[in-house]
C-alpha cells in the first residue's frame, strides 16, 4: 500500500494525545505552584510567631515534597482513562506479549547504562551550546531532594515510573499502535523525553522511551514498569545513597562499571543483531505519510514549544536574578 489509511487520521491521533500530556504537564504545573504558595503562607507564619524556626520549619516542610507530584499522577489516572475512553485498565495494561528470557532481561539492563552514555554526550553539546551565549543552567541536587523527603522517594521511585508507563506505554503506545508499532513506539519516545521539560533528560527519556516502548509491544507494560523503577530506584537514588553515605569513589566507580558494561554489552548485540533489528523496522514501520500526517498536528508541535520553553527556563532565571542584584 502506498499511503495510509485514510480512514484513520495520524494528525487527530497524536493531536489528541499530545493534548493530554499538556493538560497533564499543566495540571502538574498549577498543583506543584499551589503547593509552593501554601508552603510559602505557612513559612510566613512561622516567620511572625518564631523566626528562629523558620530553617526548622523548612526541613519539616521538605518531607512533604512530592505530595503535588502525588496528587498531580492521581488526577493523570483520570485523564488519561477518559483520553482511552476507560480502554486504559480494560485493555492498555493487559497485553500480554512473549515470556522474558534471561539474555533479553539483562541486553535491557545494560540498555540503561548505553542510553546514559549517549544522553550524557548529547547533553554536553546541549549545555555548551548554551553556555556560547552567556546561559548556564543550574543543577540542583535532586537526588539530595529526594532522600531527604520519603514522599518524593514514593515519587520518583514508584509511582512516577508506574503511572509515566501508564500514560505513555499504556495509554499513547495502545492509542497509537493502529498505525504500525514504529510510529508508536517513535512518538511515544519523544513525548516522554519531552514531557520530562529538562535538557538533563530529554535524551535520556527520550533514548530509554524507545526500549521501554519496545519491551511493552514485545513482552508487557509491567516490564517496562520495572526497568522504569529499576532505573530510578536503584541506578540513580542507589548510586546517590553509595555517594554520600558509603564512599564517593566508589559510587563513581560503580557509575563507570554500569556506563562502561552497558555500553559494551549494547555495542556487541547491535552489532551481532542489527540484521533482525533492521527486519523488526521494516516488518512494523509505517505506511508512506503516516509520520508527515502526525507532524501537521498543531498540538503536537504546542506540546514541543511547551515543554522546550520549560526547559529553558532554569537557564533565564539566574540572568533576572542578577539583574535584580545589580539594580
Amino acid at each position: 500500500m502506498n499511503q495510509y489509511n485514510r480512514l484513520l487520521d495520524p494528525k487527530k491521533d497524536i493531536g489528541r494525545y499530545s493534548g493530554t500530556l499538556a493538560i497533564y504537564l499543566l495540571v502538574m504545573t498549577l498543583v506543584t505552584v499551589l503547593w509552593e504558595v501554601l508552603l510559602g503562607l505557612t513559612i510566613a507564619g512561622s516567620l511572625r510567631k518564631d523566626p528562629s524556626q523558620v530553617t526548622e520549619k523548612l526541613n519539616a516542610l521538605n518531607v512533604w515534597a512530592g505530595i503535588p507530584y502525588l496528587i498531580s499522577i492521581s488526577i493523570g489516572l483520570f485523564l488519561f482513562n477518559a483520553y482511552r475512553k476507560k480502554a486504559l485498565y480494560k485493555y492498555d495494561l493487559k497485553h500480554k506479549g512473549r515470556k522474558m528470557t534471561l539474555s533479553v532481561f539483562f541486553i535491557l539492563l545494560a540498555f540503561l547504562g548505553f542510553s546514559q552514555v549517549f544522553s550524557s554526550v548529547m547533553t554536553q553539546v546541549i549545555e555548551r551550546m548554551f553556555e556560547t551565549i552567556g546561559l548556564h543552567s543550574p543543577t540542583p541536587d535532586l537526588g539530595d531532594t529526594i532522600e531527604r523527603s520519603w514522599t518524593m522517594l514514593l515519587y520518583a521511585g514508584f509511582f512516577g515510573p508506574i503511572t509515566e508507563e501508564f500514560f505513555f506505554r499504556g495509554a499513547g503506545l495502545r492509542g497509537l499502535e493502529r498505525y504500525g508499532k514504529i510510529f508508536a513506539i517513535v512518538m511515544t519516545a519523544i513525548l516522554f523525553g519531552l514531557f520530562h521539560a529538562n535538557f538533563d533528560q530529554l535524551f535520556f527519556a527520550s533514548i530509554i522511551g524507545l526500549g521501554f516502548g519496545y519491551i511493552a509491544f514485545e513482552y508487557n507494560i509491567w516490564w517496562a514498569i520495572f526497568y522504569h523503577i529499576f532505573n530510578n530506584f536503584v541506578i540513580s537514588q542507589g548510586l546517590h545513597y553509595v555517594a554520600y553515605h558509603v564512599d564517593e569513589g566508589l559510587a563513581n566507580w560503580l557509575q563507570i562499571g554500569v556506563l562502561a558494561i552497558g555500553s559494551v554489552v549494547m555495542i556487541v548485540v547491535l552489532a551481532t543483531k542489527w540484521p533482525a533489528i533492521k527486519a523488526y523496522i521494516q516488518a512494523n514501520k509505517p505506511q508512506p505519510g503516516v509520520f508527515q500526517r502526525a507532524l501537521a498536528s498543531f498540538w503536537f508541535w504546542f506540546f514541543v514549544l511547551f515543554t522546550i520553553l520549560m526547559s529553558i527556563v532554569p537557564y533565564v532565571i539566574p540572568i533576572f536574578q542578577m539583574a535584580n542584584l545589580k539594580g
